[in-house]
């Protein structure tokens, strides 16, 4: 649908490839930076650093607009923008692109579209992406007035941009406040759907990460009988259309279910008899019969589940909790329903017994098993489950001997995407710094302040990785 003075439509597109060129130096197209400044006082707003103006990525950015005022083709090429930018000698690992169009206003503005695309979660994306440089243009058609935006961004080789993977700790002065921080890393646009869970104990929110990454929103902590500040704040400015609480009443009061509707319209909760229950309630609130995979992992502790989160959310499966030596009745339920693909135990026979996985081939033929000598070894096995070939441009860190920091990160690594590792509080266990090494990734995702990642274990990761 067209609307006069409006934007009519929007559109994002985000890329990878690896090419070795040369770098371009600034310059400026049709307002390219005045698009470069707004953008920059957007990542500014969520910790991020500023994107170049690069002359080389400016005249591409020149080129599409024009191509699409000429033919009044609303579209992404970014074939072309791929070999535009190789030929002009650009050295870069990665590109995006974003494209809007307008008519009907007096004037034109770059900050309007700039608005437009911050408000859309796709262009946003890309807006706070892994990039250090950009360019940005606009043309108008003459054939229907119609004022094309583009704007490029691109990551530089590292021989461009330093070469240093860049290290961000995600924290806020307690657990409820690094979950609000680690939401905003992420949703910086707002987020329809949020998920709200007890930051006083896990087995609840367990299988809440690939439920949150499947309807794109964050998991934020609450107390039982109280909504922290940082919570309350956070859900201000995301501005959800629903709240999802995750766990009975007995983890998140019927008092806090009242104070979140002063938030949403819709204020729900999803939660079953036991730990067991909940999870498989989850599930099924989420996923569709025949889902191509569902984990599996003991619902008495927490750390399988919990890097087990970012690699189901990513790949589209639920997290269903089982006792080391059955499968409760909940849980059988829930994956008679699924009829998954296969099925992926997380972690060791200590905590989900052999006699439980062969159980389990009730459900699938398929039944395989992540794990490694202690859960931080498991954490690696489960990384290179999901990165086994590829390496990850984005690794998320955490802390091993809790949960909160790790149970908020779940979804935005599932997102990203990228592996969760976990880490001691004080030491970078051996098999973890292999990992990082072989992952090679661009941006190391922090979570939780220093008494839960030491800054001698950040030293250790930056001293491990290229």
């Amino acid at each position: 649908m067209i609307r006069s003075r409006a934007f009519g439509r929007i559109a994002g597109l985000l890329t990878s490839l690896a090419l070795v060129l040369a770098v371009a130096t600034p310059a400026a197209a049709v307002d390219g930076d005045r698009y470069v400044a707004l953008a920059n006082q957007k990542r500014a707003s969520v910790g991020l650093p500023p994107v170049s103006l690069a002359s080389a990525v400016d005249k591409v950015s020149d080129e599409r607009a024009v191509h699409m005022a000429k033919y009044d083709d609303f579209s992404h090429d970014m074939n072309y923008v791929a070999q535009r930018l190789k030929a002009l000698g650009v050295c870069f690992t990665a590109h995006g692109e974003i494209i809007a169009w307008e008519r009907g206003y007096p004037s034109y503005d770059p900050a309007r579209t700039m608005e437009s695309w911050w408000k859309s979660q796709g262009h946003h994306d890309i807006i706070v992406g892994n990039y250090n440089a950009a360019g940005g243009s606009h043309r108008t058609s003459t054939a229907s007035n119609k004022i094309y935006s583009v704007m490029i961004f691109v990551r530089l080789c590292s021989s461009a941009s330093g070469g240093s993977t860049d290290i961000q700790r995600l924290a806020g002065s307690d657990r409820y406040a690094t979950a609000a921080a680690i939401s905003k890393s992420r949703f910086g646009g707002g987020a329809s759907t949020v998920f709200i869970a007890t930051g006083a104990s896990f087995p609840d929110a367990l299988a809440g990460s690939p439920a949150a990454a499947r309807l794109n929103g964050p998991i934020l902590l609450t107390d039982r009988w109280t909504l922290p500040g940082a919570t309350a704040t956070e859900l201000d400015r995301l501005n959800p259309s629903k709240i999802v609480i995750l766990g009975g009443t007995g983890a998140v009061s019927d008092t806090v279910a009242a104070r979140l509707k002063n938030y949403a319209g819709s204020v729900v909760r999803w939660a079953g008899a036991d730990r067991f229950a909940t999870a498989a309630k989850v599930s099924q609130q989420t996923f569709a019969s025949g889902v191509p995979v569902a984990y599996v992992a003991t619902g008495m502790t927490f750390p399988d589940a919990l890097s087990g989160g970012a690699i189901a959310g990513r790949n589209g499966g639920p997290i269903l909790l089982v006792k080391k030596d059955s499968v409760p009745t909940a849980t059988a339920a829930e994956l008679d329903r699924l009829n998954p693909g296969k099925i992926v135990i997380l972690g060791g026979t200590g905590a989900v017994n052999s006699a439980v996985a062969e159980k389990l081939k009730t459900w699938s033929g398929s039944v395989s098993r992540l794990s490694g000598a202690d859960r931080y070894a498991t954490a690696v096995q489960v990384s290179r489950a999901g990165y086994g070939s590829s390496g990850s441009d984005a690794v998320f860190v955490a802390t091993g001997a809790n949960f909160p920091d790790g149970l908020a990160g779940g979804p935005v690594a599932a997102l990203v995407p990228g592996p969760l590792l976990l880490v001691a509080s004080t030491s970078l266990p051996s098999a973890v710094a292999s990992e990082l090494s072989r992952l090679g990734p661009d941006k190391v995702y922090v979570l939780g302040g220093t008494s839960s990642v030491s800054d001698g274990v950040v030293r250790s990761i930056d001293a491990t990785l290229p």
